[in-house]
């Protein structure tokens, strides 16, 4: 059994900041640093590759706001609208970031006629690793954190402000379990990189990250079941893994059109 007692704030001289915020902006400035190396073999110009860091970072906050707000309580919220903005409170989610992020990078790329499937590829080694370096905050400030367990690594919570259950109950450490699953897809993605058509390094990320999120929505604690059995995560995870599934078919359906189509030629 491991202790964890880190509370949810952190002081920088006296000033209070929110761990899960500190670990937004290391995250953030994690994945610039692996986008912009990967730049120059994306033939993609850097300029477009910093404003898409720009679009991407406001897409994924606005997303990972409405995506907590819609899945938790929408009433409270619209009783007291000021609080949408009270993020310091905590309330980002990773899957309504994911997806903000996605159409805002869309939304560019379309505006400046850059192509979005060779951009989502540069961006997507560095979307999991920007997750584990989140991750870390989360499991020291008791964020997401996991159902009872008697596995040797389990977890207690015992700083008594943190996000989790103070119960002296062991806990899965999900977040860690993430972390861990974020990096090994990093590194597969990186092993992958070039051996794909254009588009595909980005859907099988989300193939990947949307089935380890499946699996380990079933051993989180801290949210409740909304239909057949299944949380909102697990039916967000299901929705992504289908569209990027079928995505990839099409691509591949048109990649094999297109090679009979010259040979016919």
């Amino acid at each position: 059994m491991i202790e964890i007692s880190w509370g949810p704030i952190a002081y920088v001289g006296r000033i209070p900041i929110n761990w899960y915020g500190l670990g937004w902006v290391a995250a953030f400035l994690t994945a610039a640093s692996v986008i912009r190396r990967g730049t120059p073999r994306s033939h993609i110009d850097p300029a477009h590759v910093e404003s898409l860091l720009v679009w991407t970072l406001i897409g994924s906050f606005i997303g990972a706001r409405l995506y907590f707000i819609v899945q938790n309580d929408p009433g409270t919220f619209m009783r007291d609208p000021w609080r949408v903005l009270a993020v310091w409170e905590g309330g980002l989610a990773f899957f309504g970031g994911l997806v903000g992020a996605t159409g805002a990078a869309f939304l560019y790329t379309r505006r400046r006629q850059v192509s979005f499937a060779r951009s989502a590829d540069l961006f997507a080694p560095a979307i999991p690793v920007a997750g584990a370096v989140g991750r870390v905050a989360c499991g020291l400030a008791g964020m997401d954190y996991g159902t009872a367990s008697s596995l040797p690594w389990a977890v207690v919570y015992t700083h008594p402000n943190s996000y989790a259950p103070i119960d002296g109950v062991p806990r899965h450490p999900v977040q860690f379990y993430e972390m861990a699953g974020d990096l090994a897809i990093a590194a597969a993605l990186l092993r992958m990189r070039g051996r794909v058509p254009d588009g595909g390094l980005f859907l099988l990320y989300l193939i990947l990250f949307s089935t380890l999120r499946f699996g380990l929505f079933f051993i989180r604690g801290d949210v409740p079941t909304v239909a057949l059995g299944l949380t909102n995560g697990h039916w967000t995870a299901l929705t992504i893994f289908a569209v990027a599934i079928a995505v990839a078919v099409w691509i591949r359906h048109g990649t094999s059109t297109a090679t009979y189509a010259r040979g016919r030629a």
